[in-house]
């Protein structure tokens, strides 16, 4: 993916998260509304980047405040600071993307039932 492309789309989730919170700060609870949409976006990235890039992306993006939050950090195994800027996660997840990705069914009723079972044993 060409890097403005993908600043385009950080950019454009950031506006929408600022946008659904302050939403929220005047009573309105749009997340029913929205959460597709943002299941669309996890699938696209995950499909483009595979599984481990796309929950790479949503903790720079959600957990990392895109970048903003200096007491978390990602390090590889011999403590190398990664993905400190935008720049850097693209092209972290430009040289570590995989083809792993697969939807995940959705759960049978049966499924669901004998998971509840076991829950409340």
């Amino acid at each position: 993916m060409k890097y403005e492309v993908f600043e385009h789309i950080v950019h454009q989730l950031k506006k929408q998260s600022d946008l659904e919170h302050e939403v929220y700060k005047v009573g309105l609870d749009i997340s029913n509304v929205t959460d597709g949409l943002h299941g669309i976006i996890t699938h696209l990235i995950a499909a483009y980047y595979g599984t481990d890039g796309e929950e790479t992306f949503s903790w720079w993006c959600y957990e990392q405040e895109r970048g903003a939050r200096k007491d978390m950090t990602m390090t590889d195994q011999d403590g190398n600071l990664l993905c400190e800027t935008m720049e850097d996660l693209h092209a972290y997840l430009e040289e570590n993307k995989t083809d792993d990705y697969v939807i995940k069914r959705p759960m049978t009723e049966d499924e669901r039932l004998k998971i509840l079972k076991a829950m409340f044993k």
